[in-house]
């Protein structure tokens, strides 16, 4: 099975917009956009990646949320032409992002526009976490998406699991750690203390990393640090990819995934944008392969 992550694309455009007639933290978030945003991250190279990742013909293309830059309607609509183009719901497996629920209004035009690619919220109004941890299982994977894209105060770009999530989230990794599943679990922030400052941080990654090390799923994908980066937990690996539009270094990466007697056998490729093609091409960066342990020596407690 070929699994692929990419995140952080903040494909829309802002121009047209007025500061004047934007409020609160889109104000700011507009002049990040105006002063940096827009060079650093290109529609054009978005374009390149997503046809680059069609052409490796994945099973399965792994989001991890900023789509958009302030969560405007019609940033969402534009978003939305992008899935669509990405793959279908069935093969498109999407949390999103900060940028994404960026202000009180961004969750409502979110599910309007993107609800065939969102867990079922039933009447949860403004609960952003309604419908999360999600669980997906395609054969012997399973995909667990969590939401921590809670809306904050301006300068701030924290998120927050809560409680509740991360109770379902423990009985999860309990039922995996007890079967031969492969386990990816999806987040838009970083899901361990200490890799981005406060303010970007995830408000509960104590807590979320103590359930890692405890539990021990096999893998873990985010975001939201524009960087390529790679970590381990005990058996758990966890990998960050760069943003998926970067002028600099936009990346994707690619897993295939074999399921075995003794476990499952892994092959991690780092696609990053070759600056020296003249097309746009994206060349290999890095690549590592490991396999996991079978079900009966894969820790399900701390024990």
């Amino acid at each position: 099975m070929r699994l692929i992550h990419i995140t952080d694309p903040h494909l829309s455009s802002l121009d047209g917009l007025s500061f004047l007639n934007l409020r609160g933290k889109r104000r700011s978030g507009y002049l990040s956009w105006y002063k940096k945003r827009r060079f650093v991250h290109r529609r054009e190279i978005l374009d390149q990646l997503t046809a680059a990742v069609s052409r490796q013909e994945p099973d399965l293309v792994l989001v991890t949320g900023d789509l958009v830059h302030i969560g405007l309607e019609k940033e969402m609509a534009e978003a939305a032409q992008w899935l669509r183009g990405l793959g279908t719901p069935e093969k498109v497996i999407l949390v999103p992002g900060n940028h994404d629920n960026y202000a009180a209004d961004s969750l409502a035009s979110m599910y309007r526009l993107w609800g065939d690619y969102l867990p079922d919220r039933g009447e949860a109004g403004e609960n952003y976490t309604a419908g999360y941890p999600f669980e997906l299982s395609y054969g012997g994977l399973k995909v667990t998406g969590v939401n921590t894209s809670c809306v904050t105060r301006i300068f701030s770009a924290s998120g927050e699991l809560g409680i509740v999530q991360l109770e379902k989230l423990g009985k999860s990794f309990g039922h995996s750690a007890e079967s031969d599943d492969f386990h990816c679990l999806l987040i838009h922030h970083p899901p361990l203390p200490g890799i981005t400052h406060r303010r970007k941080a995830l408000r509960d990654a104590a807590a979320l990393a103590e359930m890692i090390r405890l539990k021990q799923p096999d893998l873990v994908l985010y975001g939201h640090i524009h960087c390529n980066r790679e970590d381990r937990l005990g058996e758990t690996r966890l990998y960050c990819t760069a943003s998926a539009s970067s002028s600099d270094d936009a990346s994707y990466r690619v897993f295939d995934l074999d399921q075995a007697a003794a476990g499952w056998h892994c092959r991690m490729q780092l696609m990053t944008l070759d600056s020296a093609a003249h097309n746009g091409g994206f060349r290999l960066a890095s690549e590592r392969s490991w396999q996991t342990r079978i079900c009966d020596t894969h820790p399900s407690t701390g024990h």
